[in-house]
């Protein structure tokens, strides 16, 4: 795409892509404090007393222009000059503090703001702002840059406020920090997918974002357009894909902005659109419909009678609409979700609503910084905060958003849609106007379901397997509005009550209304002592007169859920499967329950607390295996701990449960490795393999509890998950982690509310804190003083990069990132002691002389992943000589005596596979050999985690181990299982971590294990007749009592 824009990203350091969030260790219910606050108040007191200082030395600063007028005028109304260094800030003392009080994660009371301002006034600090002006340039703050917080009366007379949406993705623009992120197009990812915008919403189902500029000349869809070949074109949708690959290379080009549209050729008879699409790169456009409208005579001889069902030869609306400003879409991710306000354990409910631009790359949106607070309240249900939110994106997208794109330097006009909307299965129930999955029909996406007699039955029972016929809005819109007809006959109560279980369609909007149209048809239709009832059509007149008084003047379709008729948003079809509720919440969880029910039966727990303790958790990047905390706490156990349960299981677990829940497992940690995939190489490929798991496992589970999959729908929700990545990309994209992870944040923002205006008081925290982490991030805004768009002073803007503390505070990730492309150790694992090479491992291992050559000996390499990998850990590394990946145990790492930092030699025990799979656990068998290799630094790929093969080595003696307490050894002991020196190991296919690698190193022929059930059919007619028989039983038990 030679004439395209092409800008490439600053060398800011704080780019917070760079780094994955940090997990934080999770404590025993009784205790309070978080190792993250412990954190931020550590780097609280690090910045206090750091600035202190500085603030100390502001008072000759203060001295000098004490004198100066326009200063002592700009500090008490806070009117700064752009040109000030400082800008939009008076003084550096109100910037340092506005800084610190405007902390995301460590939130300040006002009497700790007192405290903190008192602390730095005794020490010394002059020209301190107090409280009171340091609240007097917070509202300055928000006047500048846009007061986002608007209150809102819902029809029902609850009132809360909401944050616009208009100003949050303005912002995002306005920031270098997301806008030279953002991909403004949809992208064909060619065979595989790893992006939102990979999925085929974005990329087919949704209108096209609307135009593209060339060389300042704006290009609309559905205009007429020439090419630099002469003929003439109607792009219909625009897109991103690879550029050509070279024959001699896998790495393809830069990405090339194509047009899918139709050519049209001009004729006396008018223009002749073809009836075949194709594909051309927009760096072929050379005129575009201004400047053939302007050629005289050009347009005149119209469309032919066969092409107007293609085209117009007219303007898009936008052209005329944003008044010569590039337009965009901005796709919104909508998450709901209701959270306590309370640190203590008494329940203070509020529903909230969080939202993301999907416009970022996936690593960004996992980011605590670029998750956006919209509402809440504790008053308003849900639904009602919701129809706040689409009216603000709806209200928008009609007027557009006037933006500054800070990539590009101009003004750009912004059109924000709903891409999906994420959360936990009842809240998206609710907002698909369903019932819930307690109901009989429990899908939310397909109407698969019924009475338990008929999902006890041979039909209904194998309906559970498959999706079934999909649920619209149209259709629930239509089911709604039946109930409301409904409710003006007799009988309404039941009629009603039979619809909802035979359709699974209520809404929680309209139902109060709904309900009251019942009570009073009932109320109506009553006989009392000396007075007959109203006759049919009296008691319907006077329901259609009080609906009317109800609805206020109002359509029914406006009291019905709003999501139901929103453009471009199939609610059924875009609230995916969310894989944190519906697998490790839902399915992992059951299966976690089942088994410890098992090991405490058979008294096994304290062999699986022993097993889990021994479990080598190198290289699975799991730090939640803590084998007393589990095993005490095995009925609350939360996300993470399944997470990593689910990775080791099999090898715990092999010989302490039954065959069926063991297989259970093994697919489970097949089924959690791929749903967690981050980047999908090959879509086809990956949804088949993915199906076909999900399929064993459903058909596993029903050898081990046949009653689940009817009694618990989450195991039916996974068969609609390969649908939802192919249309939303990789299903960890949906996930709703980041979200939880941000409800923390907002019950801090509740914390430190006086509780009187809840609502309005976290609109306004968190309105404070972006305002801030906007400015300070050199986000720009329009300033009505000068009447252009400004960003901070310079001051303001080097400071975040010098002070990495503060932006940690701030919530931006530490951008510090490893070098990997030459491998390092650090001067800590250096060992001092210089030796020379003929005393070396590697030397005997190369048989090469080197007399000359001194070295040292280090404890740690960093590998090509940036993981510090020790002695004796195991790696995936490539041999030089074939290119080959092998696997390997690290003997020995040497490092230059030149060159301190990069290992010149590591000595590796290699690994080899054995011919087959375990008969077993399905799992690949390798064992360690005496065959050694020496390889650079460089050739270290990743850490992979293996296991010993206690099962075929049969490990059963026990030893103790001591324990460490506040990192001290004490005498108390705990018991592990002493590994047999067998060279048997298994290579851990469940682990999460390098997952691609591992796949690579596997060779061909075990990659694909086994399915766990192959006569699927036999093994679910046995599940219904052991339904049956349960049923015939219970009901003869009944009988005889």
């Amino acid at each position: 795409m030679a004439n395209s824009r092409i800008c490439s990203l600053n060398s800011r350091s704080l780019w917070p892509w760079d780094t994955l969030p940090s997990q934080r260790p999770s404590f025993p219910p009784t205790k309070r404090v978080s190792l993250s606050t412990t954190v931020h108040l550590t780097l609280v007191l690090k910045f206090l007393v750091s600035e202190l200082s500085f603030l100390c030395s502001t008072i000759r600063y203060s001295a000098v222009f004490s004198d100066d007028l326009l200063l002592e005028l700009a500090s008490k109304n806070f009117v700064v000059s752009p040109d000030h260094p400082l800008y939009p800030w008076p003084s550096k003392a109100h910037f340092i503090t506005s800084l610190l009080f405007s902390s995301p994660r460590l939130p300040f009371s006002e009497v700790q703001k007192k405290a903190v301002l008192n602390w730095a006034k005794e020490l010394g600090v002059r020209s301190l702002p107090s409280l009171g002006a340091m609240k007097k340039c917070q509202s300055h703050l928000q006047d500048l840059v846009g007061d986002p917080t608007e209150k809102v009366t819902s029809h029902s007379g609850n009132t809360f406020y909401i944050n616009n949406v208009a100003k949050a993705i303005a912002k995002d623009y306005a920031n270098p920090l997301t806008r030279l992120a953002m991909q403004d197009y949809p992208e064909d990812g060619g065979k595989g997918m790893s992006q939102v915008f990979n999925g085929r919403k974005m990329l087919l189902d949704l209108p096209s974002p609307p135009a593209v500029q060339l060389n300042r000349t704006m290009y609309f869809m559905d205009e007429l357009l020439q090419e630099s070949s002469g003929g003439y074109f109607i792009p219909t949708r625009f897109f991103l894909a690879a550029g050509d690959t070279s024959a001699d290379t896998t790495e393809s080009c830069d990405k090339v902005l194509y047009a899918l549209g139709r050519a049209a050729q001009r004729t006396e008879a008018g223009f002749i659109v073809s009836n075949e699409e194709e594909i051309i790169p927009t760096s072929m456009f050379t005129c575009s419909f201004g400047d053939i409208a302007a050629t005289c005579g050009e347009l005149d001889c119209g469309l032919t009678a066969s092409s107007i069902k293609y085209a117009s030869l007219s303007p898009n609306p936008l052209r005329e609409k944003s008044k010569g400003r590039m337009v965009y879409t901005v796709p919104l991710i909508i998450f709901m979700d209701d959270v306590s306000g309370n640190i203590s354990k008494q329940w203070n409910k509020h529903h909230a609503i969080y939202m993301s631009n999907a416009n970022l790359p996936r690593e960004m949106l996992e980011k605590e910084f670029f998750v956006r607070f919209v509402s809440s309240s504790p008053h308003a249900p849900p639904m009602e905060l919701m129809r706040a939110m689409r009216e603000s994106i709806s209200d928008a997208a009609q007027s557009g958003v006037i933006a500054w794109d800070c990539k590009y330097n101009e003004e750009v006009m912004l059109i924000p849609y709903m891409l999906f909307l994420t959360g936990d299965n009842p809240m998206q129930a609710e907002e698909c106007s369903h019932t819930g999955l307690n109901c009989n029909y429990f899908c939310r996406t397909c109407e698969v379901g019924g009475t338990k007699e008929y999902k006890e039955s041979e039909a209904g029972y194998n309906t559970i397997f498959t999706s079934g016929n999909l649920r619209t809005p149209k259709k629930t819109l239509q089911e709604i509005r039946q109930q409301f007809e409904t409710a003006f006959k007799s009988g309404a109560t039941t009629k009603i009550q039979n619809s909802i279980s035979l359709t699974g369609v209520q809404d929680s909007s309209s139902n109060s209304i709904l309900s009251a149209l019942v009570e009073l048809g009932k109320k109506l239709r009553k006989c009392t002592a000396g007075s007959q009832a109203l006759p049919e059509n009296e008691v319907e007149a006077a329901l259609r007169k009080e609906f009317e008084g109800l609805l206020k003047g109002r359509q029914l379709d406006d009291i019905i859920n709003p999501l139901l008729g929103t453009d471009g948003l199939d609610i059924h079809m875009d609230t995916p499967t969310e894989i944190l509720h519906t697998i490790l919440l839902g399915v992992v969880k059951y299966f976690w329950g089942q088994t410890v029910f098992l090991l405490e039966k058979a008294k096994f727990l304290h062999i699986f607390q022993c097993r889990l303790e021994s479990i080598d958790k190198d290289g699975l990047n799991t730090p939640c295996l803590n084998a007393d905390y589990i095993c005490h706490y095995k009925g609350s156990l939360i996300g993470k701990h399944f997470k990593s349960l689910a990775q080791v299981m099999p090898f715990i677990i092999h010989d302490l449960v039954p065959p069926t829940v063991l297989n259970a497992w093994t697919v489970i940690g097949e089924l959690v490795v791929l749903v967690w995939h981050t980047k999908i190489m090959d879509t086809e490929a990956y949804l088949a393999i993915l199906s076909r798991t999900i399929e064993d496992f459903l058909n596993v589970t029903t050898q081990c509890a046949p009653s689940i999959l009817i009694s618990k729908p989450k195991f039916h929700f996974l068969v609609h998950l390969p649908a939802y990545i192919r249309r939303f990309g990789p299903a960890i994209v949906f996930s709703t982690e980041r979200y939880e992870s941000f409800n923390h944040v907002f019950r801090l923002s509740c914390i430190h509310s006086n509780r009187q205006a809840p609502s309005r008081d976290t609109c306004r925290i968190f309105a404070h804190q972006d305002t801030v982490k906007h400015i300070a991030t050199s986000g720009y805004w329009y300033d009505p003083t000068v009447k252009k768009w400004v960003c901070a002073g310079v001051q303001v803007l080097c400071y975040l990069d010098e002070h990495p503390e503060q932006a940690r505070l701030l919530g931006i990730p530490n951008s510090r990132k490893i070098e990997t492309t030459a491998p390092t150790a650090t001067q800590k694992s250096v060992r001092k002691d210089m030796v020379p090479w003929s005393t070396t491992r590697c030397a005997k291992i190369l048989g090469i002389a080197r007399p000359e050559i001194e070295l040292y000996q280090a404890k740690s390499v960093v590998t090509s992943e940036g993981e510090h990998v020790s002695l004796n850990s195991h790696v995936i590394f490539r041999q030089p000589v074939d290119g080959k990946l092998y696997i390997g145990r690290i003997r020995e790492i040497l490092i230059s005596s030149q060159d301190r930092q990069t290992a010149d030699h590591v000595a590796l025990q290699l690994f080899t596979f054995a011919a087959a799979l375990h008969p077993s656990l399905h799992l690949p068998c390798i064992d360690l050999t005496n065959n050694e290799t020496v390889s650079t630094g460089i050739d270290i790929i990743c850490a992979v985690n293996i296991q010993h093969n206690c099962l075929d080595s049969q490990c059963t003696d026990i030893q103790q181990q001591p324990v460490h307490q506040e990192r001290i050894e004490t005498s108390q002991t705990k018991a592990t299982v002493k590994h047999k020196s067998t060279p048997n190991f298994f290579l851990n296919v469940y682990s999460m971590h390098n997952y691609a690698h591992i796949q690579c190193v596997v060779p061909g022929m075990l990659r694909e294990t086994p399915l766990q059930v192959t006569n699927a059919a036999e093994f679910r007619t046995m599940a219904i007749r052991q339904l049956r028989d349960r049923r015939a039983a219970k009901k003869g038990g009944d009988t005889s009592q």
